[in-house]
C-alpha cells in the first residue's frame, strides 16, 4: 500500500500542525526551546533566583552601606510583607549574622541559602547582597551584622576631636541575644590581711598630712599591706571599707575580667591584642578599655533603649559585678570611662546615661580600697586566674620611673601619683586615676633589693585631692621611708 506524500503546510501555520507529522528535523529544537522555558520557569518559583527575583520578592528593601566591625539593624515589617536589606560586598570578606529571626533568607550576587538565628559566612564575589525577612505575622525585627576583612577585623581611623593621633573602630560585638554566662572569679576567700598597729601608725601619719594640708579626710580611703611580714600580711586601714568612686582603678578589675572569660573559654585567648590592654593599664586609654567592656559584656554604646531592652543591656553590661561579686568582692565596675573619642562620647549617653538611673544623684561605679588592695595581693601572690596570667597582667602595670622616659608622655601616671617622689631605681606597679573630682592610686611598690615590699591604696573623692598635684607624691615618699626604716 501506498501513501500520497503530504503537502506542505504554509510557513505560517508550521506550529499548528499535527503531533505526527513532526520529523527529526523540527524535535530537537522544541524539546531545547521547551527545556529552557521550564528551566527560567522553575529558576522564578525558586527562593534561589538571581537579581530580578530578589527584586521581585520584596516589597520592602532598604539599602544599606556596612563598614567594618559592628551593624546594628532594626525595623518593622508588617503582615505579610517581605522586607529586604541591600548591601555591597567584596570577596573574601566574612559576614556574621546574629538575630533570633527564624525565616531569614541570605541571597550572594549568584546564589542563595537559607540562615536562621547566628551564622557566618565568607563572600566569594564582589556584588550586591541581600537579606530577606519574611514571616506571616508583623514582626519588629532586629540584626546585628558584623563585617570582617579578608585578614580578620581591621579597624579603620577616623579623627579625633580630642587627639591629633587616629582611633580605632569598635571590634566585632558579642551576640547579646544570647545569655552570658555567669562565672566567678577564682578566688573566693579573703586575703590573709591582719590589723597591725605600726602599719595604723603610718596611715594616721597619713590622715594627719592631709587634714594639715586642708583636704577632707571624710572623702579618704587609705589601705596599707605590707607584703614581707611574716606570716603575711600585716594591714592598715582608714575607711577602707567605705564605697567611693574609682575613676580608672576599674581598668583593674576590666583587666582580670577579661582573662577570666579566657581561661573559661568565654572568650578565645588574643581576642583583645596585647597591645590594647597594655595602653588601657599604662596610658589609662579610655578606648580600649571601652572595647575590652563591650568584649565582656556583649553590650555597646549607643541610643537610649527602651525598658525591655534596657533591662537587658544593663544585666548584661552588670555581668562584671556579678563576676567579682560571687567572691566576695563589693563592686560597682561596670560603667565605662569617658570621654572615648572613637565613639564620638565626651561623657555618658544612651544606655550609657541610663543604666545610671533616673534620680537626682547618678549611680556611678564605686570600689572599696581593701578590695583594690585585695586585687593587687592576688595579683602579686600569682593568684588572679593563673599564676602565669597574674605575671602578665603585673608586668603591664610596671612603670618606668626614669623621668626623661615618662615626662615626654602626655599621660604618664607618674607626675602627681606615688612613683613621682620614689628613688628611680624602685619598683612601681600601679594603676590611677584621676577626673575633675578626685584622686586615686593603686600600687605595689619594692626597693631595689626586694626587702621592702607593700601595697597602698589610696582614693581622694573630692575635688581638692584633684587640685592637689603634690599630695600623693608627698604621702607616699613618706610612706616609702618609714618602710625602709621597718616602721
Amino acid at each position: 500500500m501506498t501513501h500520497k506524500k503530504r503537502q506542505k503546510h504554509p510557513q505560517k501555520n508550521h506550529w499548528h500542525r499535527p503531533s505526527e507529522w513532526l520529523d527529526k528535523s523540527s524535535v530537537f529544537p522544541i524539546l531545547i526551546a521547551s527545556a529552557i522555558t521550564l528551566l527560567i520557569i522553575a529558576i522564578f518559583q525558586t527562593d534561589g533566583g538571581r537579581q530580578s527575583n530578589r527584586s521581585r520578592t520584596c516589597q520592602k528593601t532598604e539599602r544599606k552601606i556596612l563598614t567594618e566591625g559592628f551593624n546594628p539593624i532594626a525595623g518593622k515589617k508588617r503582615q505579610g510583607e517581605t522586607a529586604c536589606i541591600e548591601f555591597t560586598g567584596q570577596s573574601g570578606q566574612k559576614i556574621f549574622i546574629d538575630t533570633n529571626l527564624m525565616n531569614l533568607t541570605f541571597f550572594t550576587p549568584t546564589d542563595k541559602f537559607n540562615t536562621g538565628g547566628s551564622n557566618q559566612y565568607t563572600l566569594e564575589e564582589t556584588g550586591l547582597y541581600k537579606i530577606r525577612i519574611a514571616s506571616k505575622a508583623t514582626t519588629d525585627y532586629a540584626l546585628d551584622i558584623r563585617l570582617e576583612s579578608q585578614k580578620g577585623f581591621h579597624s579603620p581611623v577616623i579623627a579625633s576631636d580630642s587627639s591629633e593621633q587616629p582611633v580605632r573602630l569598635p571590634p566585632p560585638i558579642l551576640n547579646t541575644k544570647i545569655p552570658l554566662q555567669d562565672i566567678s572569679y577564682n578566688v573566693s576567700h579573703r586575703p590573709p590581711f591582719y590589723p597591725y598597729a605600726s602599719l595604723k601608725s603610718i596611715v594616721n601619719d597619713i590622715v594627719y598630712m592631709v587634714r594639715r594640708r586642708g583636704l577632707s579626710t571624710n572623702n579618704l580611703s587609705i589601705s596599707l599591706v605590707d607584703l614581707t611580714s611574716q606570716p603575711c600580711c600585716a594591714y592598715g586601714r582608714y575607711l577602707d571599707e567605705v564605697p567611693r568612686f574609682p575613676a580608672s582603678i576599674s581598668k583593674l578589675f576590666w583587666m582580670v575580667a577579661l582573662y577570666g572569660q579566657y581561661n573559661n573559654y568565654l572568650l578565645d585567648k588574643g581576642t583583645i591584642p596585647e597591645a590594647e590592654i597594655y595602653k588601657m593599664i599604662q596610658d589609662s586609654d579610655n578606648e580600649p578599655a571601652s572595647l575590652i567592656v563591650d568584649r565582656l559584656t556583649g553590650t555597646q554604646s549607643g541610643q537610649d533603649l527602651l525598658p525591655a531592652e534596657l533591662d537587658t543591656w544593663i544585666r548584661n553590661r552588670q555581668w562584671i559585678n556579678r563576676y567579682f561579686q560571687k567572691a566576695g568582692y563589693q563592686v560597682n565596675v561596670s560603667q565605662k570611662n569617658f570621654p572615648i573619642p572613637y565613639l564620638g562620647m565626651k561623657e555618658p549617653a544612651g544606655p550609657d546615661l541610663q543604666i545610671r538611673g533616673k534620680g537626682v544623684k547618678p549611680i556611678r561605679n564605686h570600689l572599696i580600697t581593701y578590695d583594690v588592695a585585695r586585687l593587687l595581693y592576688e595579683i602579686d601572690s600569682g593568684s588572679a586566674i593563673s599564676p602565669n596570667d597574674s605575671q602578665r597582667m603585673k608586668k603591664y602595670m610596671l612603670r618606668d620611673l626614669n623621668p626623661e622616659v615618662w615626662q615626654k608622655k602626655q599621660y604618664n601616671s607618674i607626675e602627681g601619683f606615688f612613683a613621682e617622689s620614689l628613688p628611680r631605681n624602685t619598683r612601681v606597679f600601679s594603676k590611677v586615676g584621676w577626673t575633675s573630682f578626685s584622686r586615686q592610686d593603686a600600687a605595689i611598690i619594692a626597693s631595689p633589693d626586694g626587702s621592702v615590699r607593700y601595697i597602698l591604696v589610696i582614693f581622694g573623692d573630692d575635688k581638692g585631692f584633684s587640685n592637689d598635684w603634690q599630695i600623693f607624691p608627698d604621702i607616699s615618699r613618706m610612706v616609702y621611708n618609714q618602710m625602709l626604716m621597718k616602721y
